[in-house]
C-alpha cells in the first residue's frame, strides 16, 4: 500500500476514536492497536489474533509469536506507535473468555474480523487494503528504510528469502516513519 494511503487509513482509524465514544470507542481503540501491531511488525492475521497477554512485553517493546506458519517460534520489536495503542486499548479492555490481546464482544477476534474492519475502514478513506497488504507493507516500509533482506526475512518468519522478495517491492523513494 502506498504510504499515503497507509496514513489515510491511519488518520480514518484515529478520527473513530475521537468522534465516538462507549463500546464504539473501544472498537476504534482496539482496531488501531491490532492495525498498527500488524503494520509495525509484520504479523500475519492470524499470528495477531491468536497473540496472549503472556506473550506481550510492553516494557520491552516485544511480542512472542508461537507455533507460527511452519511452527517456527519468533520475537517481533513492537514501534513505540504500537506500545501506545496497545496500552490504550488494554486500559479499555473487557474481560474475555480467554487470554486473547485482541477481543471483541469478550471473544478473541474471527477470522474474517480484521479483513472486514479494513473493508469497511478503507472504503471510508478510498483504500483498496487487506490484512495481508498490511503485512506486505512492513516488508515494503523496511527495505526501502534500509533494512536487510535477511532482516525482513527474519521479522517475517520466512524459510526462503525468495518468499519475502516476493512481499516487498523496492522503490527509490526514502520513506519516513509513518505517522
Amino acid at each position: 500500500i502506498p504510504l499515503d494511503q497507509l496514513r489515510g487509513l491511519l488518520r480514518q482509524i484515529e478520527q473513530e476514536i475521537v468522534s465516538v465514544s462507549g463500546t464504539t470507542g473501544r472498537t476504534a481503540r482496539l482496531d488501531r492497536a491490532w492495525f498498527l501491531v500488524m503494520l509495525h511488525c509484520g504479523l500475519r492475521s492470524g499470528e495477531m489474533r491468536r497473540l496472549k497477554l503472556s506473550d506481550l512485553d510492553l516494557e520491552a517493546r516485544r511480542v512472542r509469536i508461537e507455533q507460527s506458519k511452519g511452527l517456527k517460534d519468533r520475537i517481533v520489536c513492537l514501534s513505540q506507535e504500537a506500545v501506545s495503542a496497545l496500552s490504550a486499548y488494554l486500559a479499555v479492555r473487557r474481560p474475555a473468555a480467554g487470554d486473547h490481546i485482541f477481543i471483541y464482544r469478550h471473544w478473541p477476534l474471527s477470522c474474517t474480523y480484521c479483513g472486514k474492519r479494513l473493508h469497511s475502514l478503507g472504503g471510508k478513506c478510498s483504500v483498496n487494503i487487506t490484512p495481508h497488504r498490511l503485512r506486505a507493507s512492513f516488508a515494503t516500509l523496511l527495505l526501502n528504510a534500509g533494512a536487510s533482506v535477511l532482516t525482513v526475512q527474519a521479522l517475517l518468519g520466512h524459510k526462503h528469502v525468495d518468499t519475502t522478495l516476493r512481499y516487498a517491492r523496492v522503490y527509490a523513494v526514502s520513506y519516513t516513519h509513518l505517522r
